[in-house]
């Protein structure tokens, strides 16, 4: 197997091959290389629900140092002219991922939000012949996973949901936290009103040529609205899952998160420890890395063998 990247190779005093990558023009707001050099084929990184390319970046220290990880970000999005769907941002970060390697298979990983994004890579790269070496989901459900379960488990999942968040505030009120009540009902009522808020101004901005106020937008609203008008299409490749332990009660009812309705080939899922916020960070960065690692791409030697672990 041949190393299908732009690189040159340099052989260390101490026989170890490092594979330095050719410099490629990359704009620091979309591509962000936490790490390139080495050995291996690249992991690709898409981004988290906030459009953080650097969310990678403990998750990148865990993983063996001969391993490049390049990981995409967003620029802040505002303003008429910027309502990106999954489908346009999948779009970009492909054709900036063939600046950094000609050729496949591609390693391709997104947690949160960046699940959908490379997803919608892999179809667009495996339309253009290439093969996917990786295609790894980190806590991503379906958006539409409610309804993709059959209506005994979708009625079982808005109970389930309702009586989880109901036990959480009512042990606030047993135990007379009326600041966290108060708190969280402040946090509710903000975030729905800018989501609403944020729904009216783009509807006016499309109509109307009106700018959304910087207060009524974030990445955090343009990619959730990107994320619910999302419909992944078909999949035949392999797909592996990695969800948080800590997940709410109410998604124990699809091991999938709803992904068995479209992804079609296998589905390898793994329930790693830590929840939904603190997946990738410390302390569970390096247990997700040693979990991530056996999925990756091969060392390549100088000859073009293989050498290490690999799918």
């Amino acid at each position: 197997m041949s190393l299908p990247i732009d690189s040159s190779s340099q052989q260390s005093a101490g026989g170890q091959t490092t594979v330095h990558h050719r410099s490629v023009e990359l704009e620091c707001s979309w591509v962000v290389p936490l790490r390139d050099s080495g050995a291996r084929p690249p992991l690709f990184c898409a981004c988290a629900g906030d459009g953080d390319g650097a969310a990678y970046s403990d998750l990148a220290a865990a993983l063996p140092s001969d391993q490049p990880v390049y990981s995409f970000g967003l620029p802040a999005l505002s303003g008429r002219e910027q309502f990106p769907s999954v489908e346009q941002i999948a779009e970009k970060y492909v054709r900036k991922l063939r600046k950094i390697q000609k050729r496949g298979p591609y390693y391709l990983c997104g947690y949160s939000f960046g699940g959908l994004v490379v997803y919608e890579m892999a179809l667009r790269l495996m339309e253009e012949g290439e093969q996917i070496g990786l295609l790894a989901l980190l806590d991503t459900e379906h958006p539409s996973y409610s309804q993709t379960l059959p209506s005994a488990q979708r009625t079982d999942y808005y109970h389930t949901y309702l009586f989880h968040r109901l036990r959480k505030y009512g042990r606030n009120v047993i135990h007379g936290r009326i600041d966290q009540i108060v708190y969280d009902l402040f946090v509710l009522c903000r975030a729905r009103c800018k989501k609403v808020a944020f729904r009216v101004f783009r509807a006016a901005s499309r109509g109307l040529g009106w700018r959304i106020p910087s207060a009524f937008s974030s990445n955090e609203l343009v990619l959730l609205a990107a994320w619910q008008a999302y419909r992944p299409p078909r999949y035949e490749g392999r797909l592996v899952l990695f969800n948080a332990a800590g997940r709410a009660p109410e998604y124990k009812a699809d091991s999938t998160l709803g992904w068995k309705t479209c992804a079609t080939g296998a589905i390898e899922v793994h329930v790693t420890p830590g929840d939904h916020h603190n997946l990738l960070r410390p302390p569970h960065a390096r247990d997700f890395g040693e979990r991530l690692t056996p999925h990756l791409g091969a060392t390549v030697q100088p000859d073009g063998s293989d050498r290490g672990v690999g799918p």
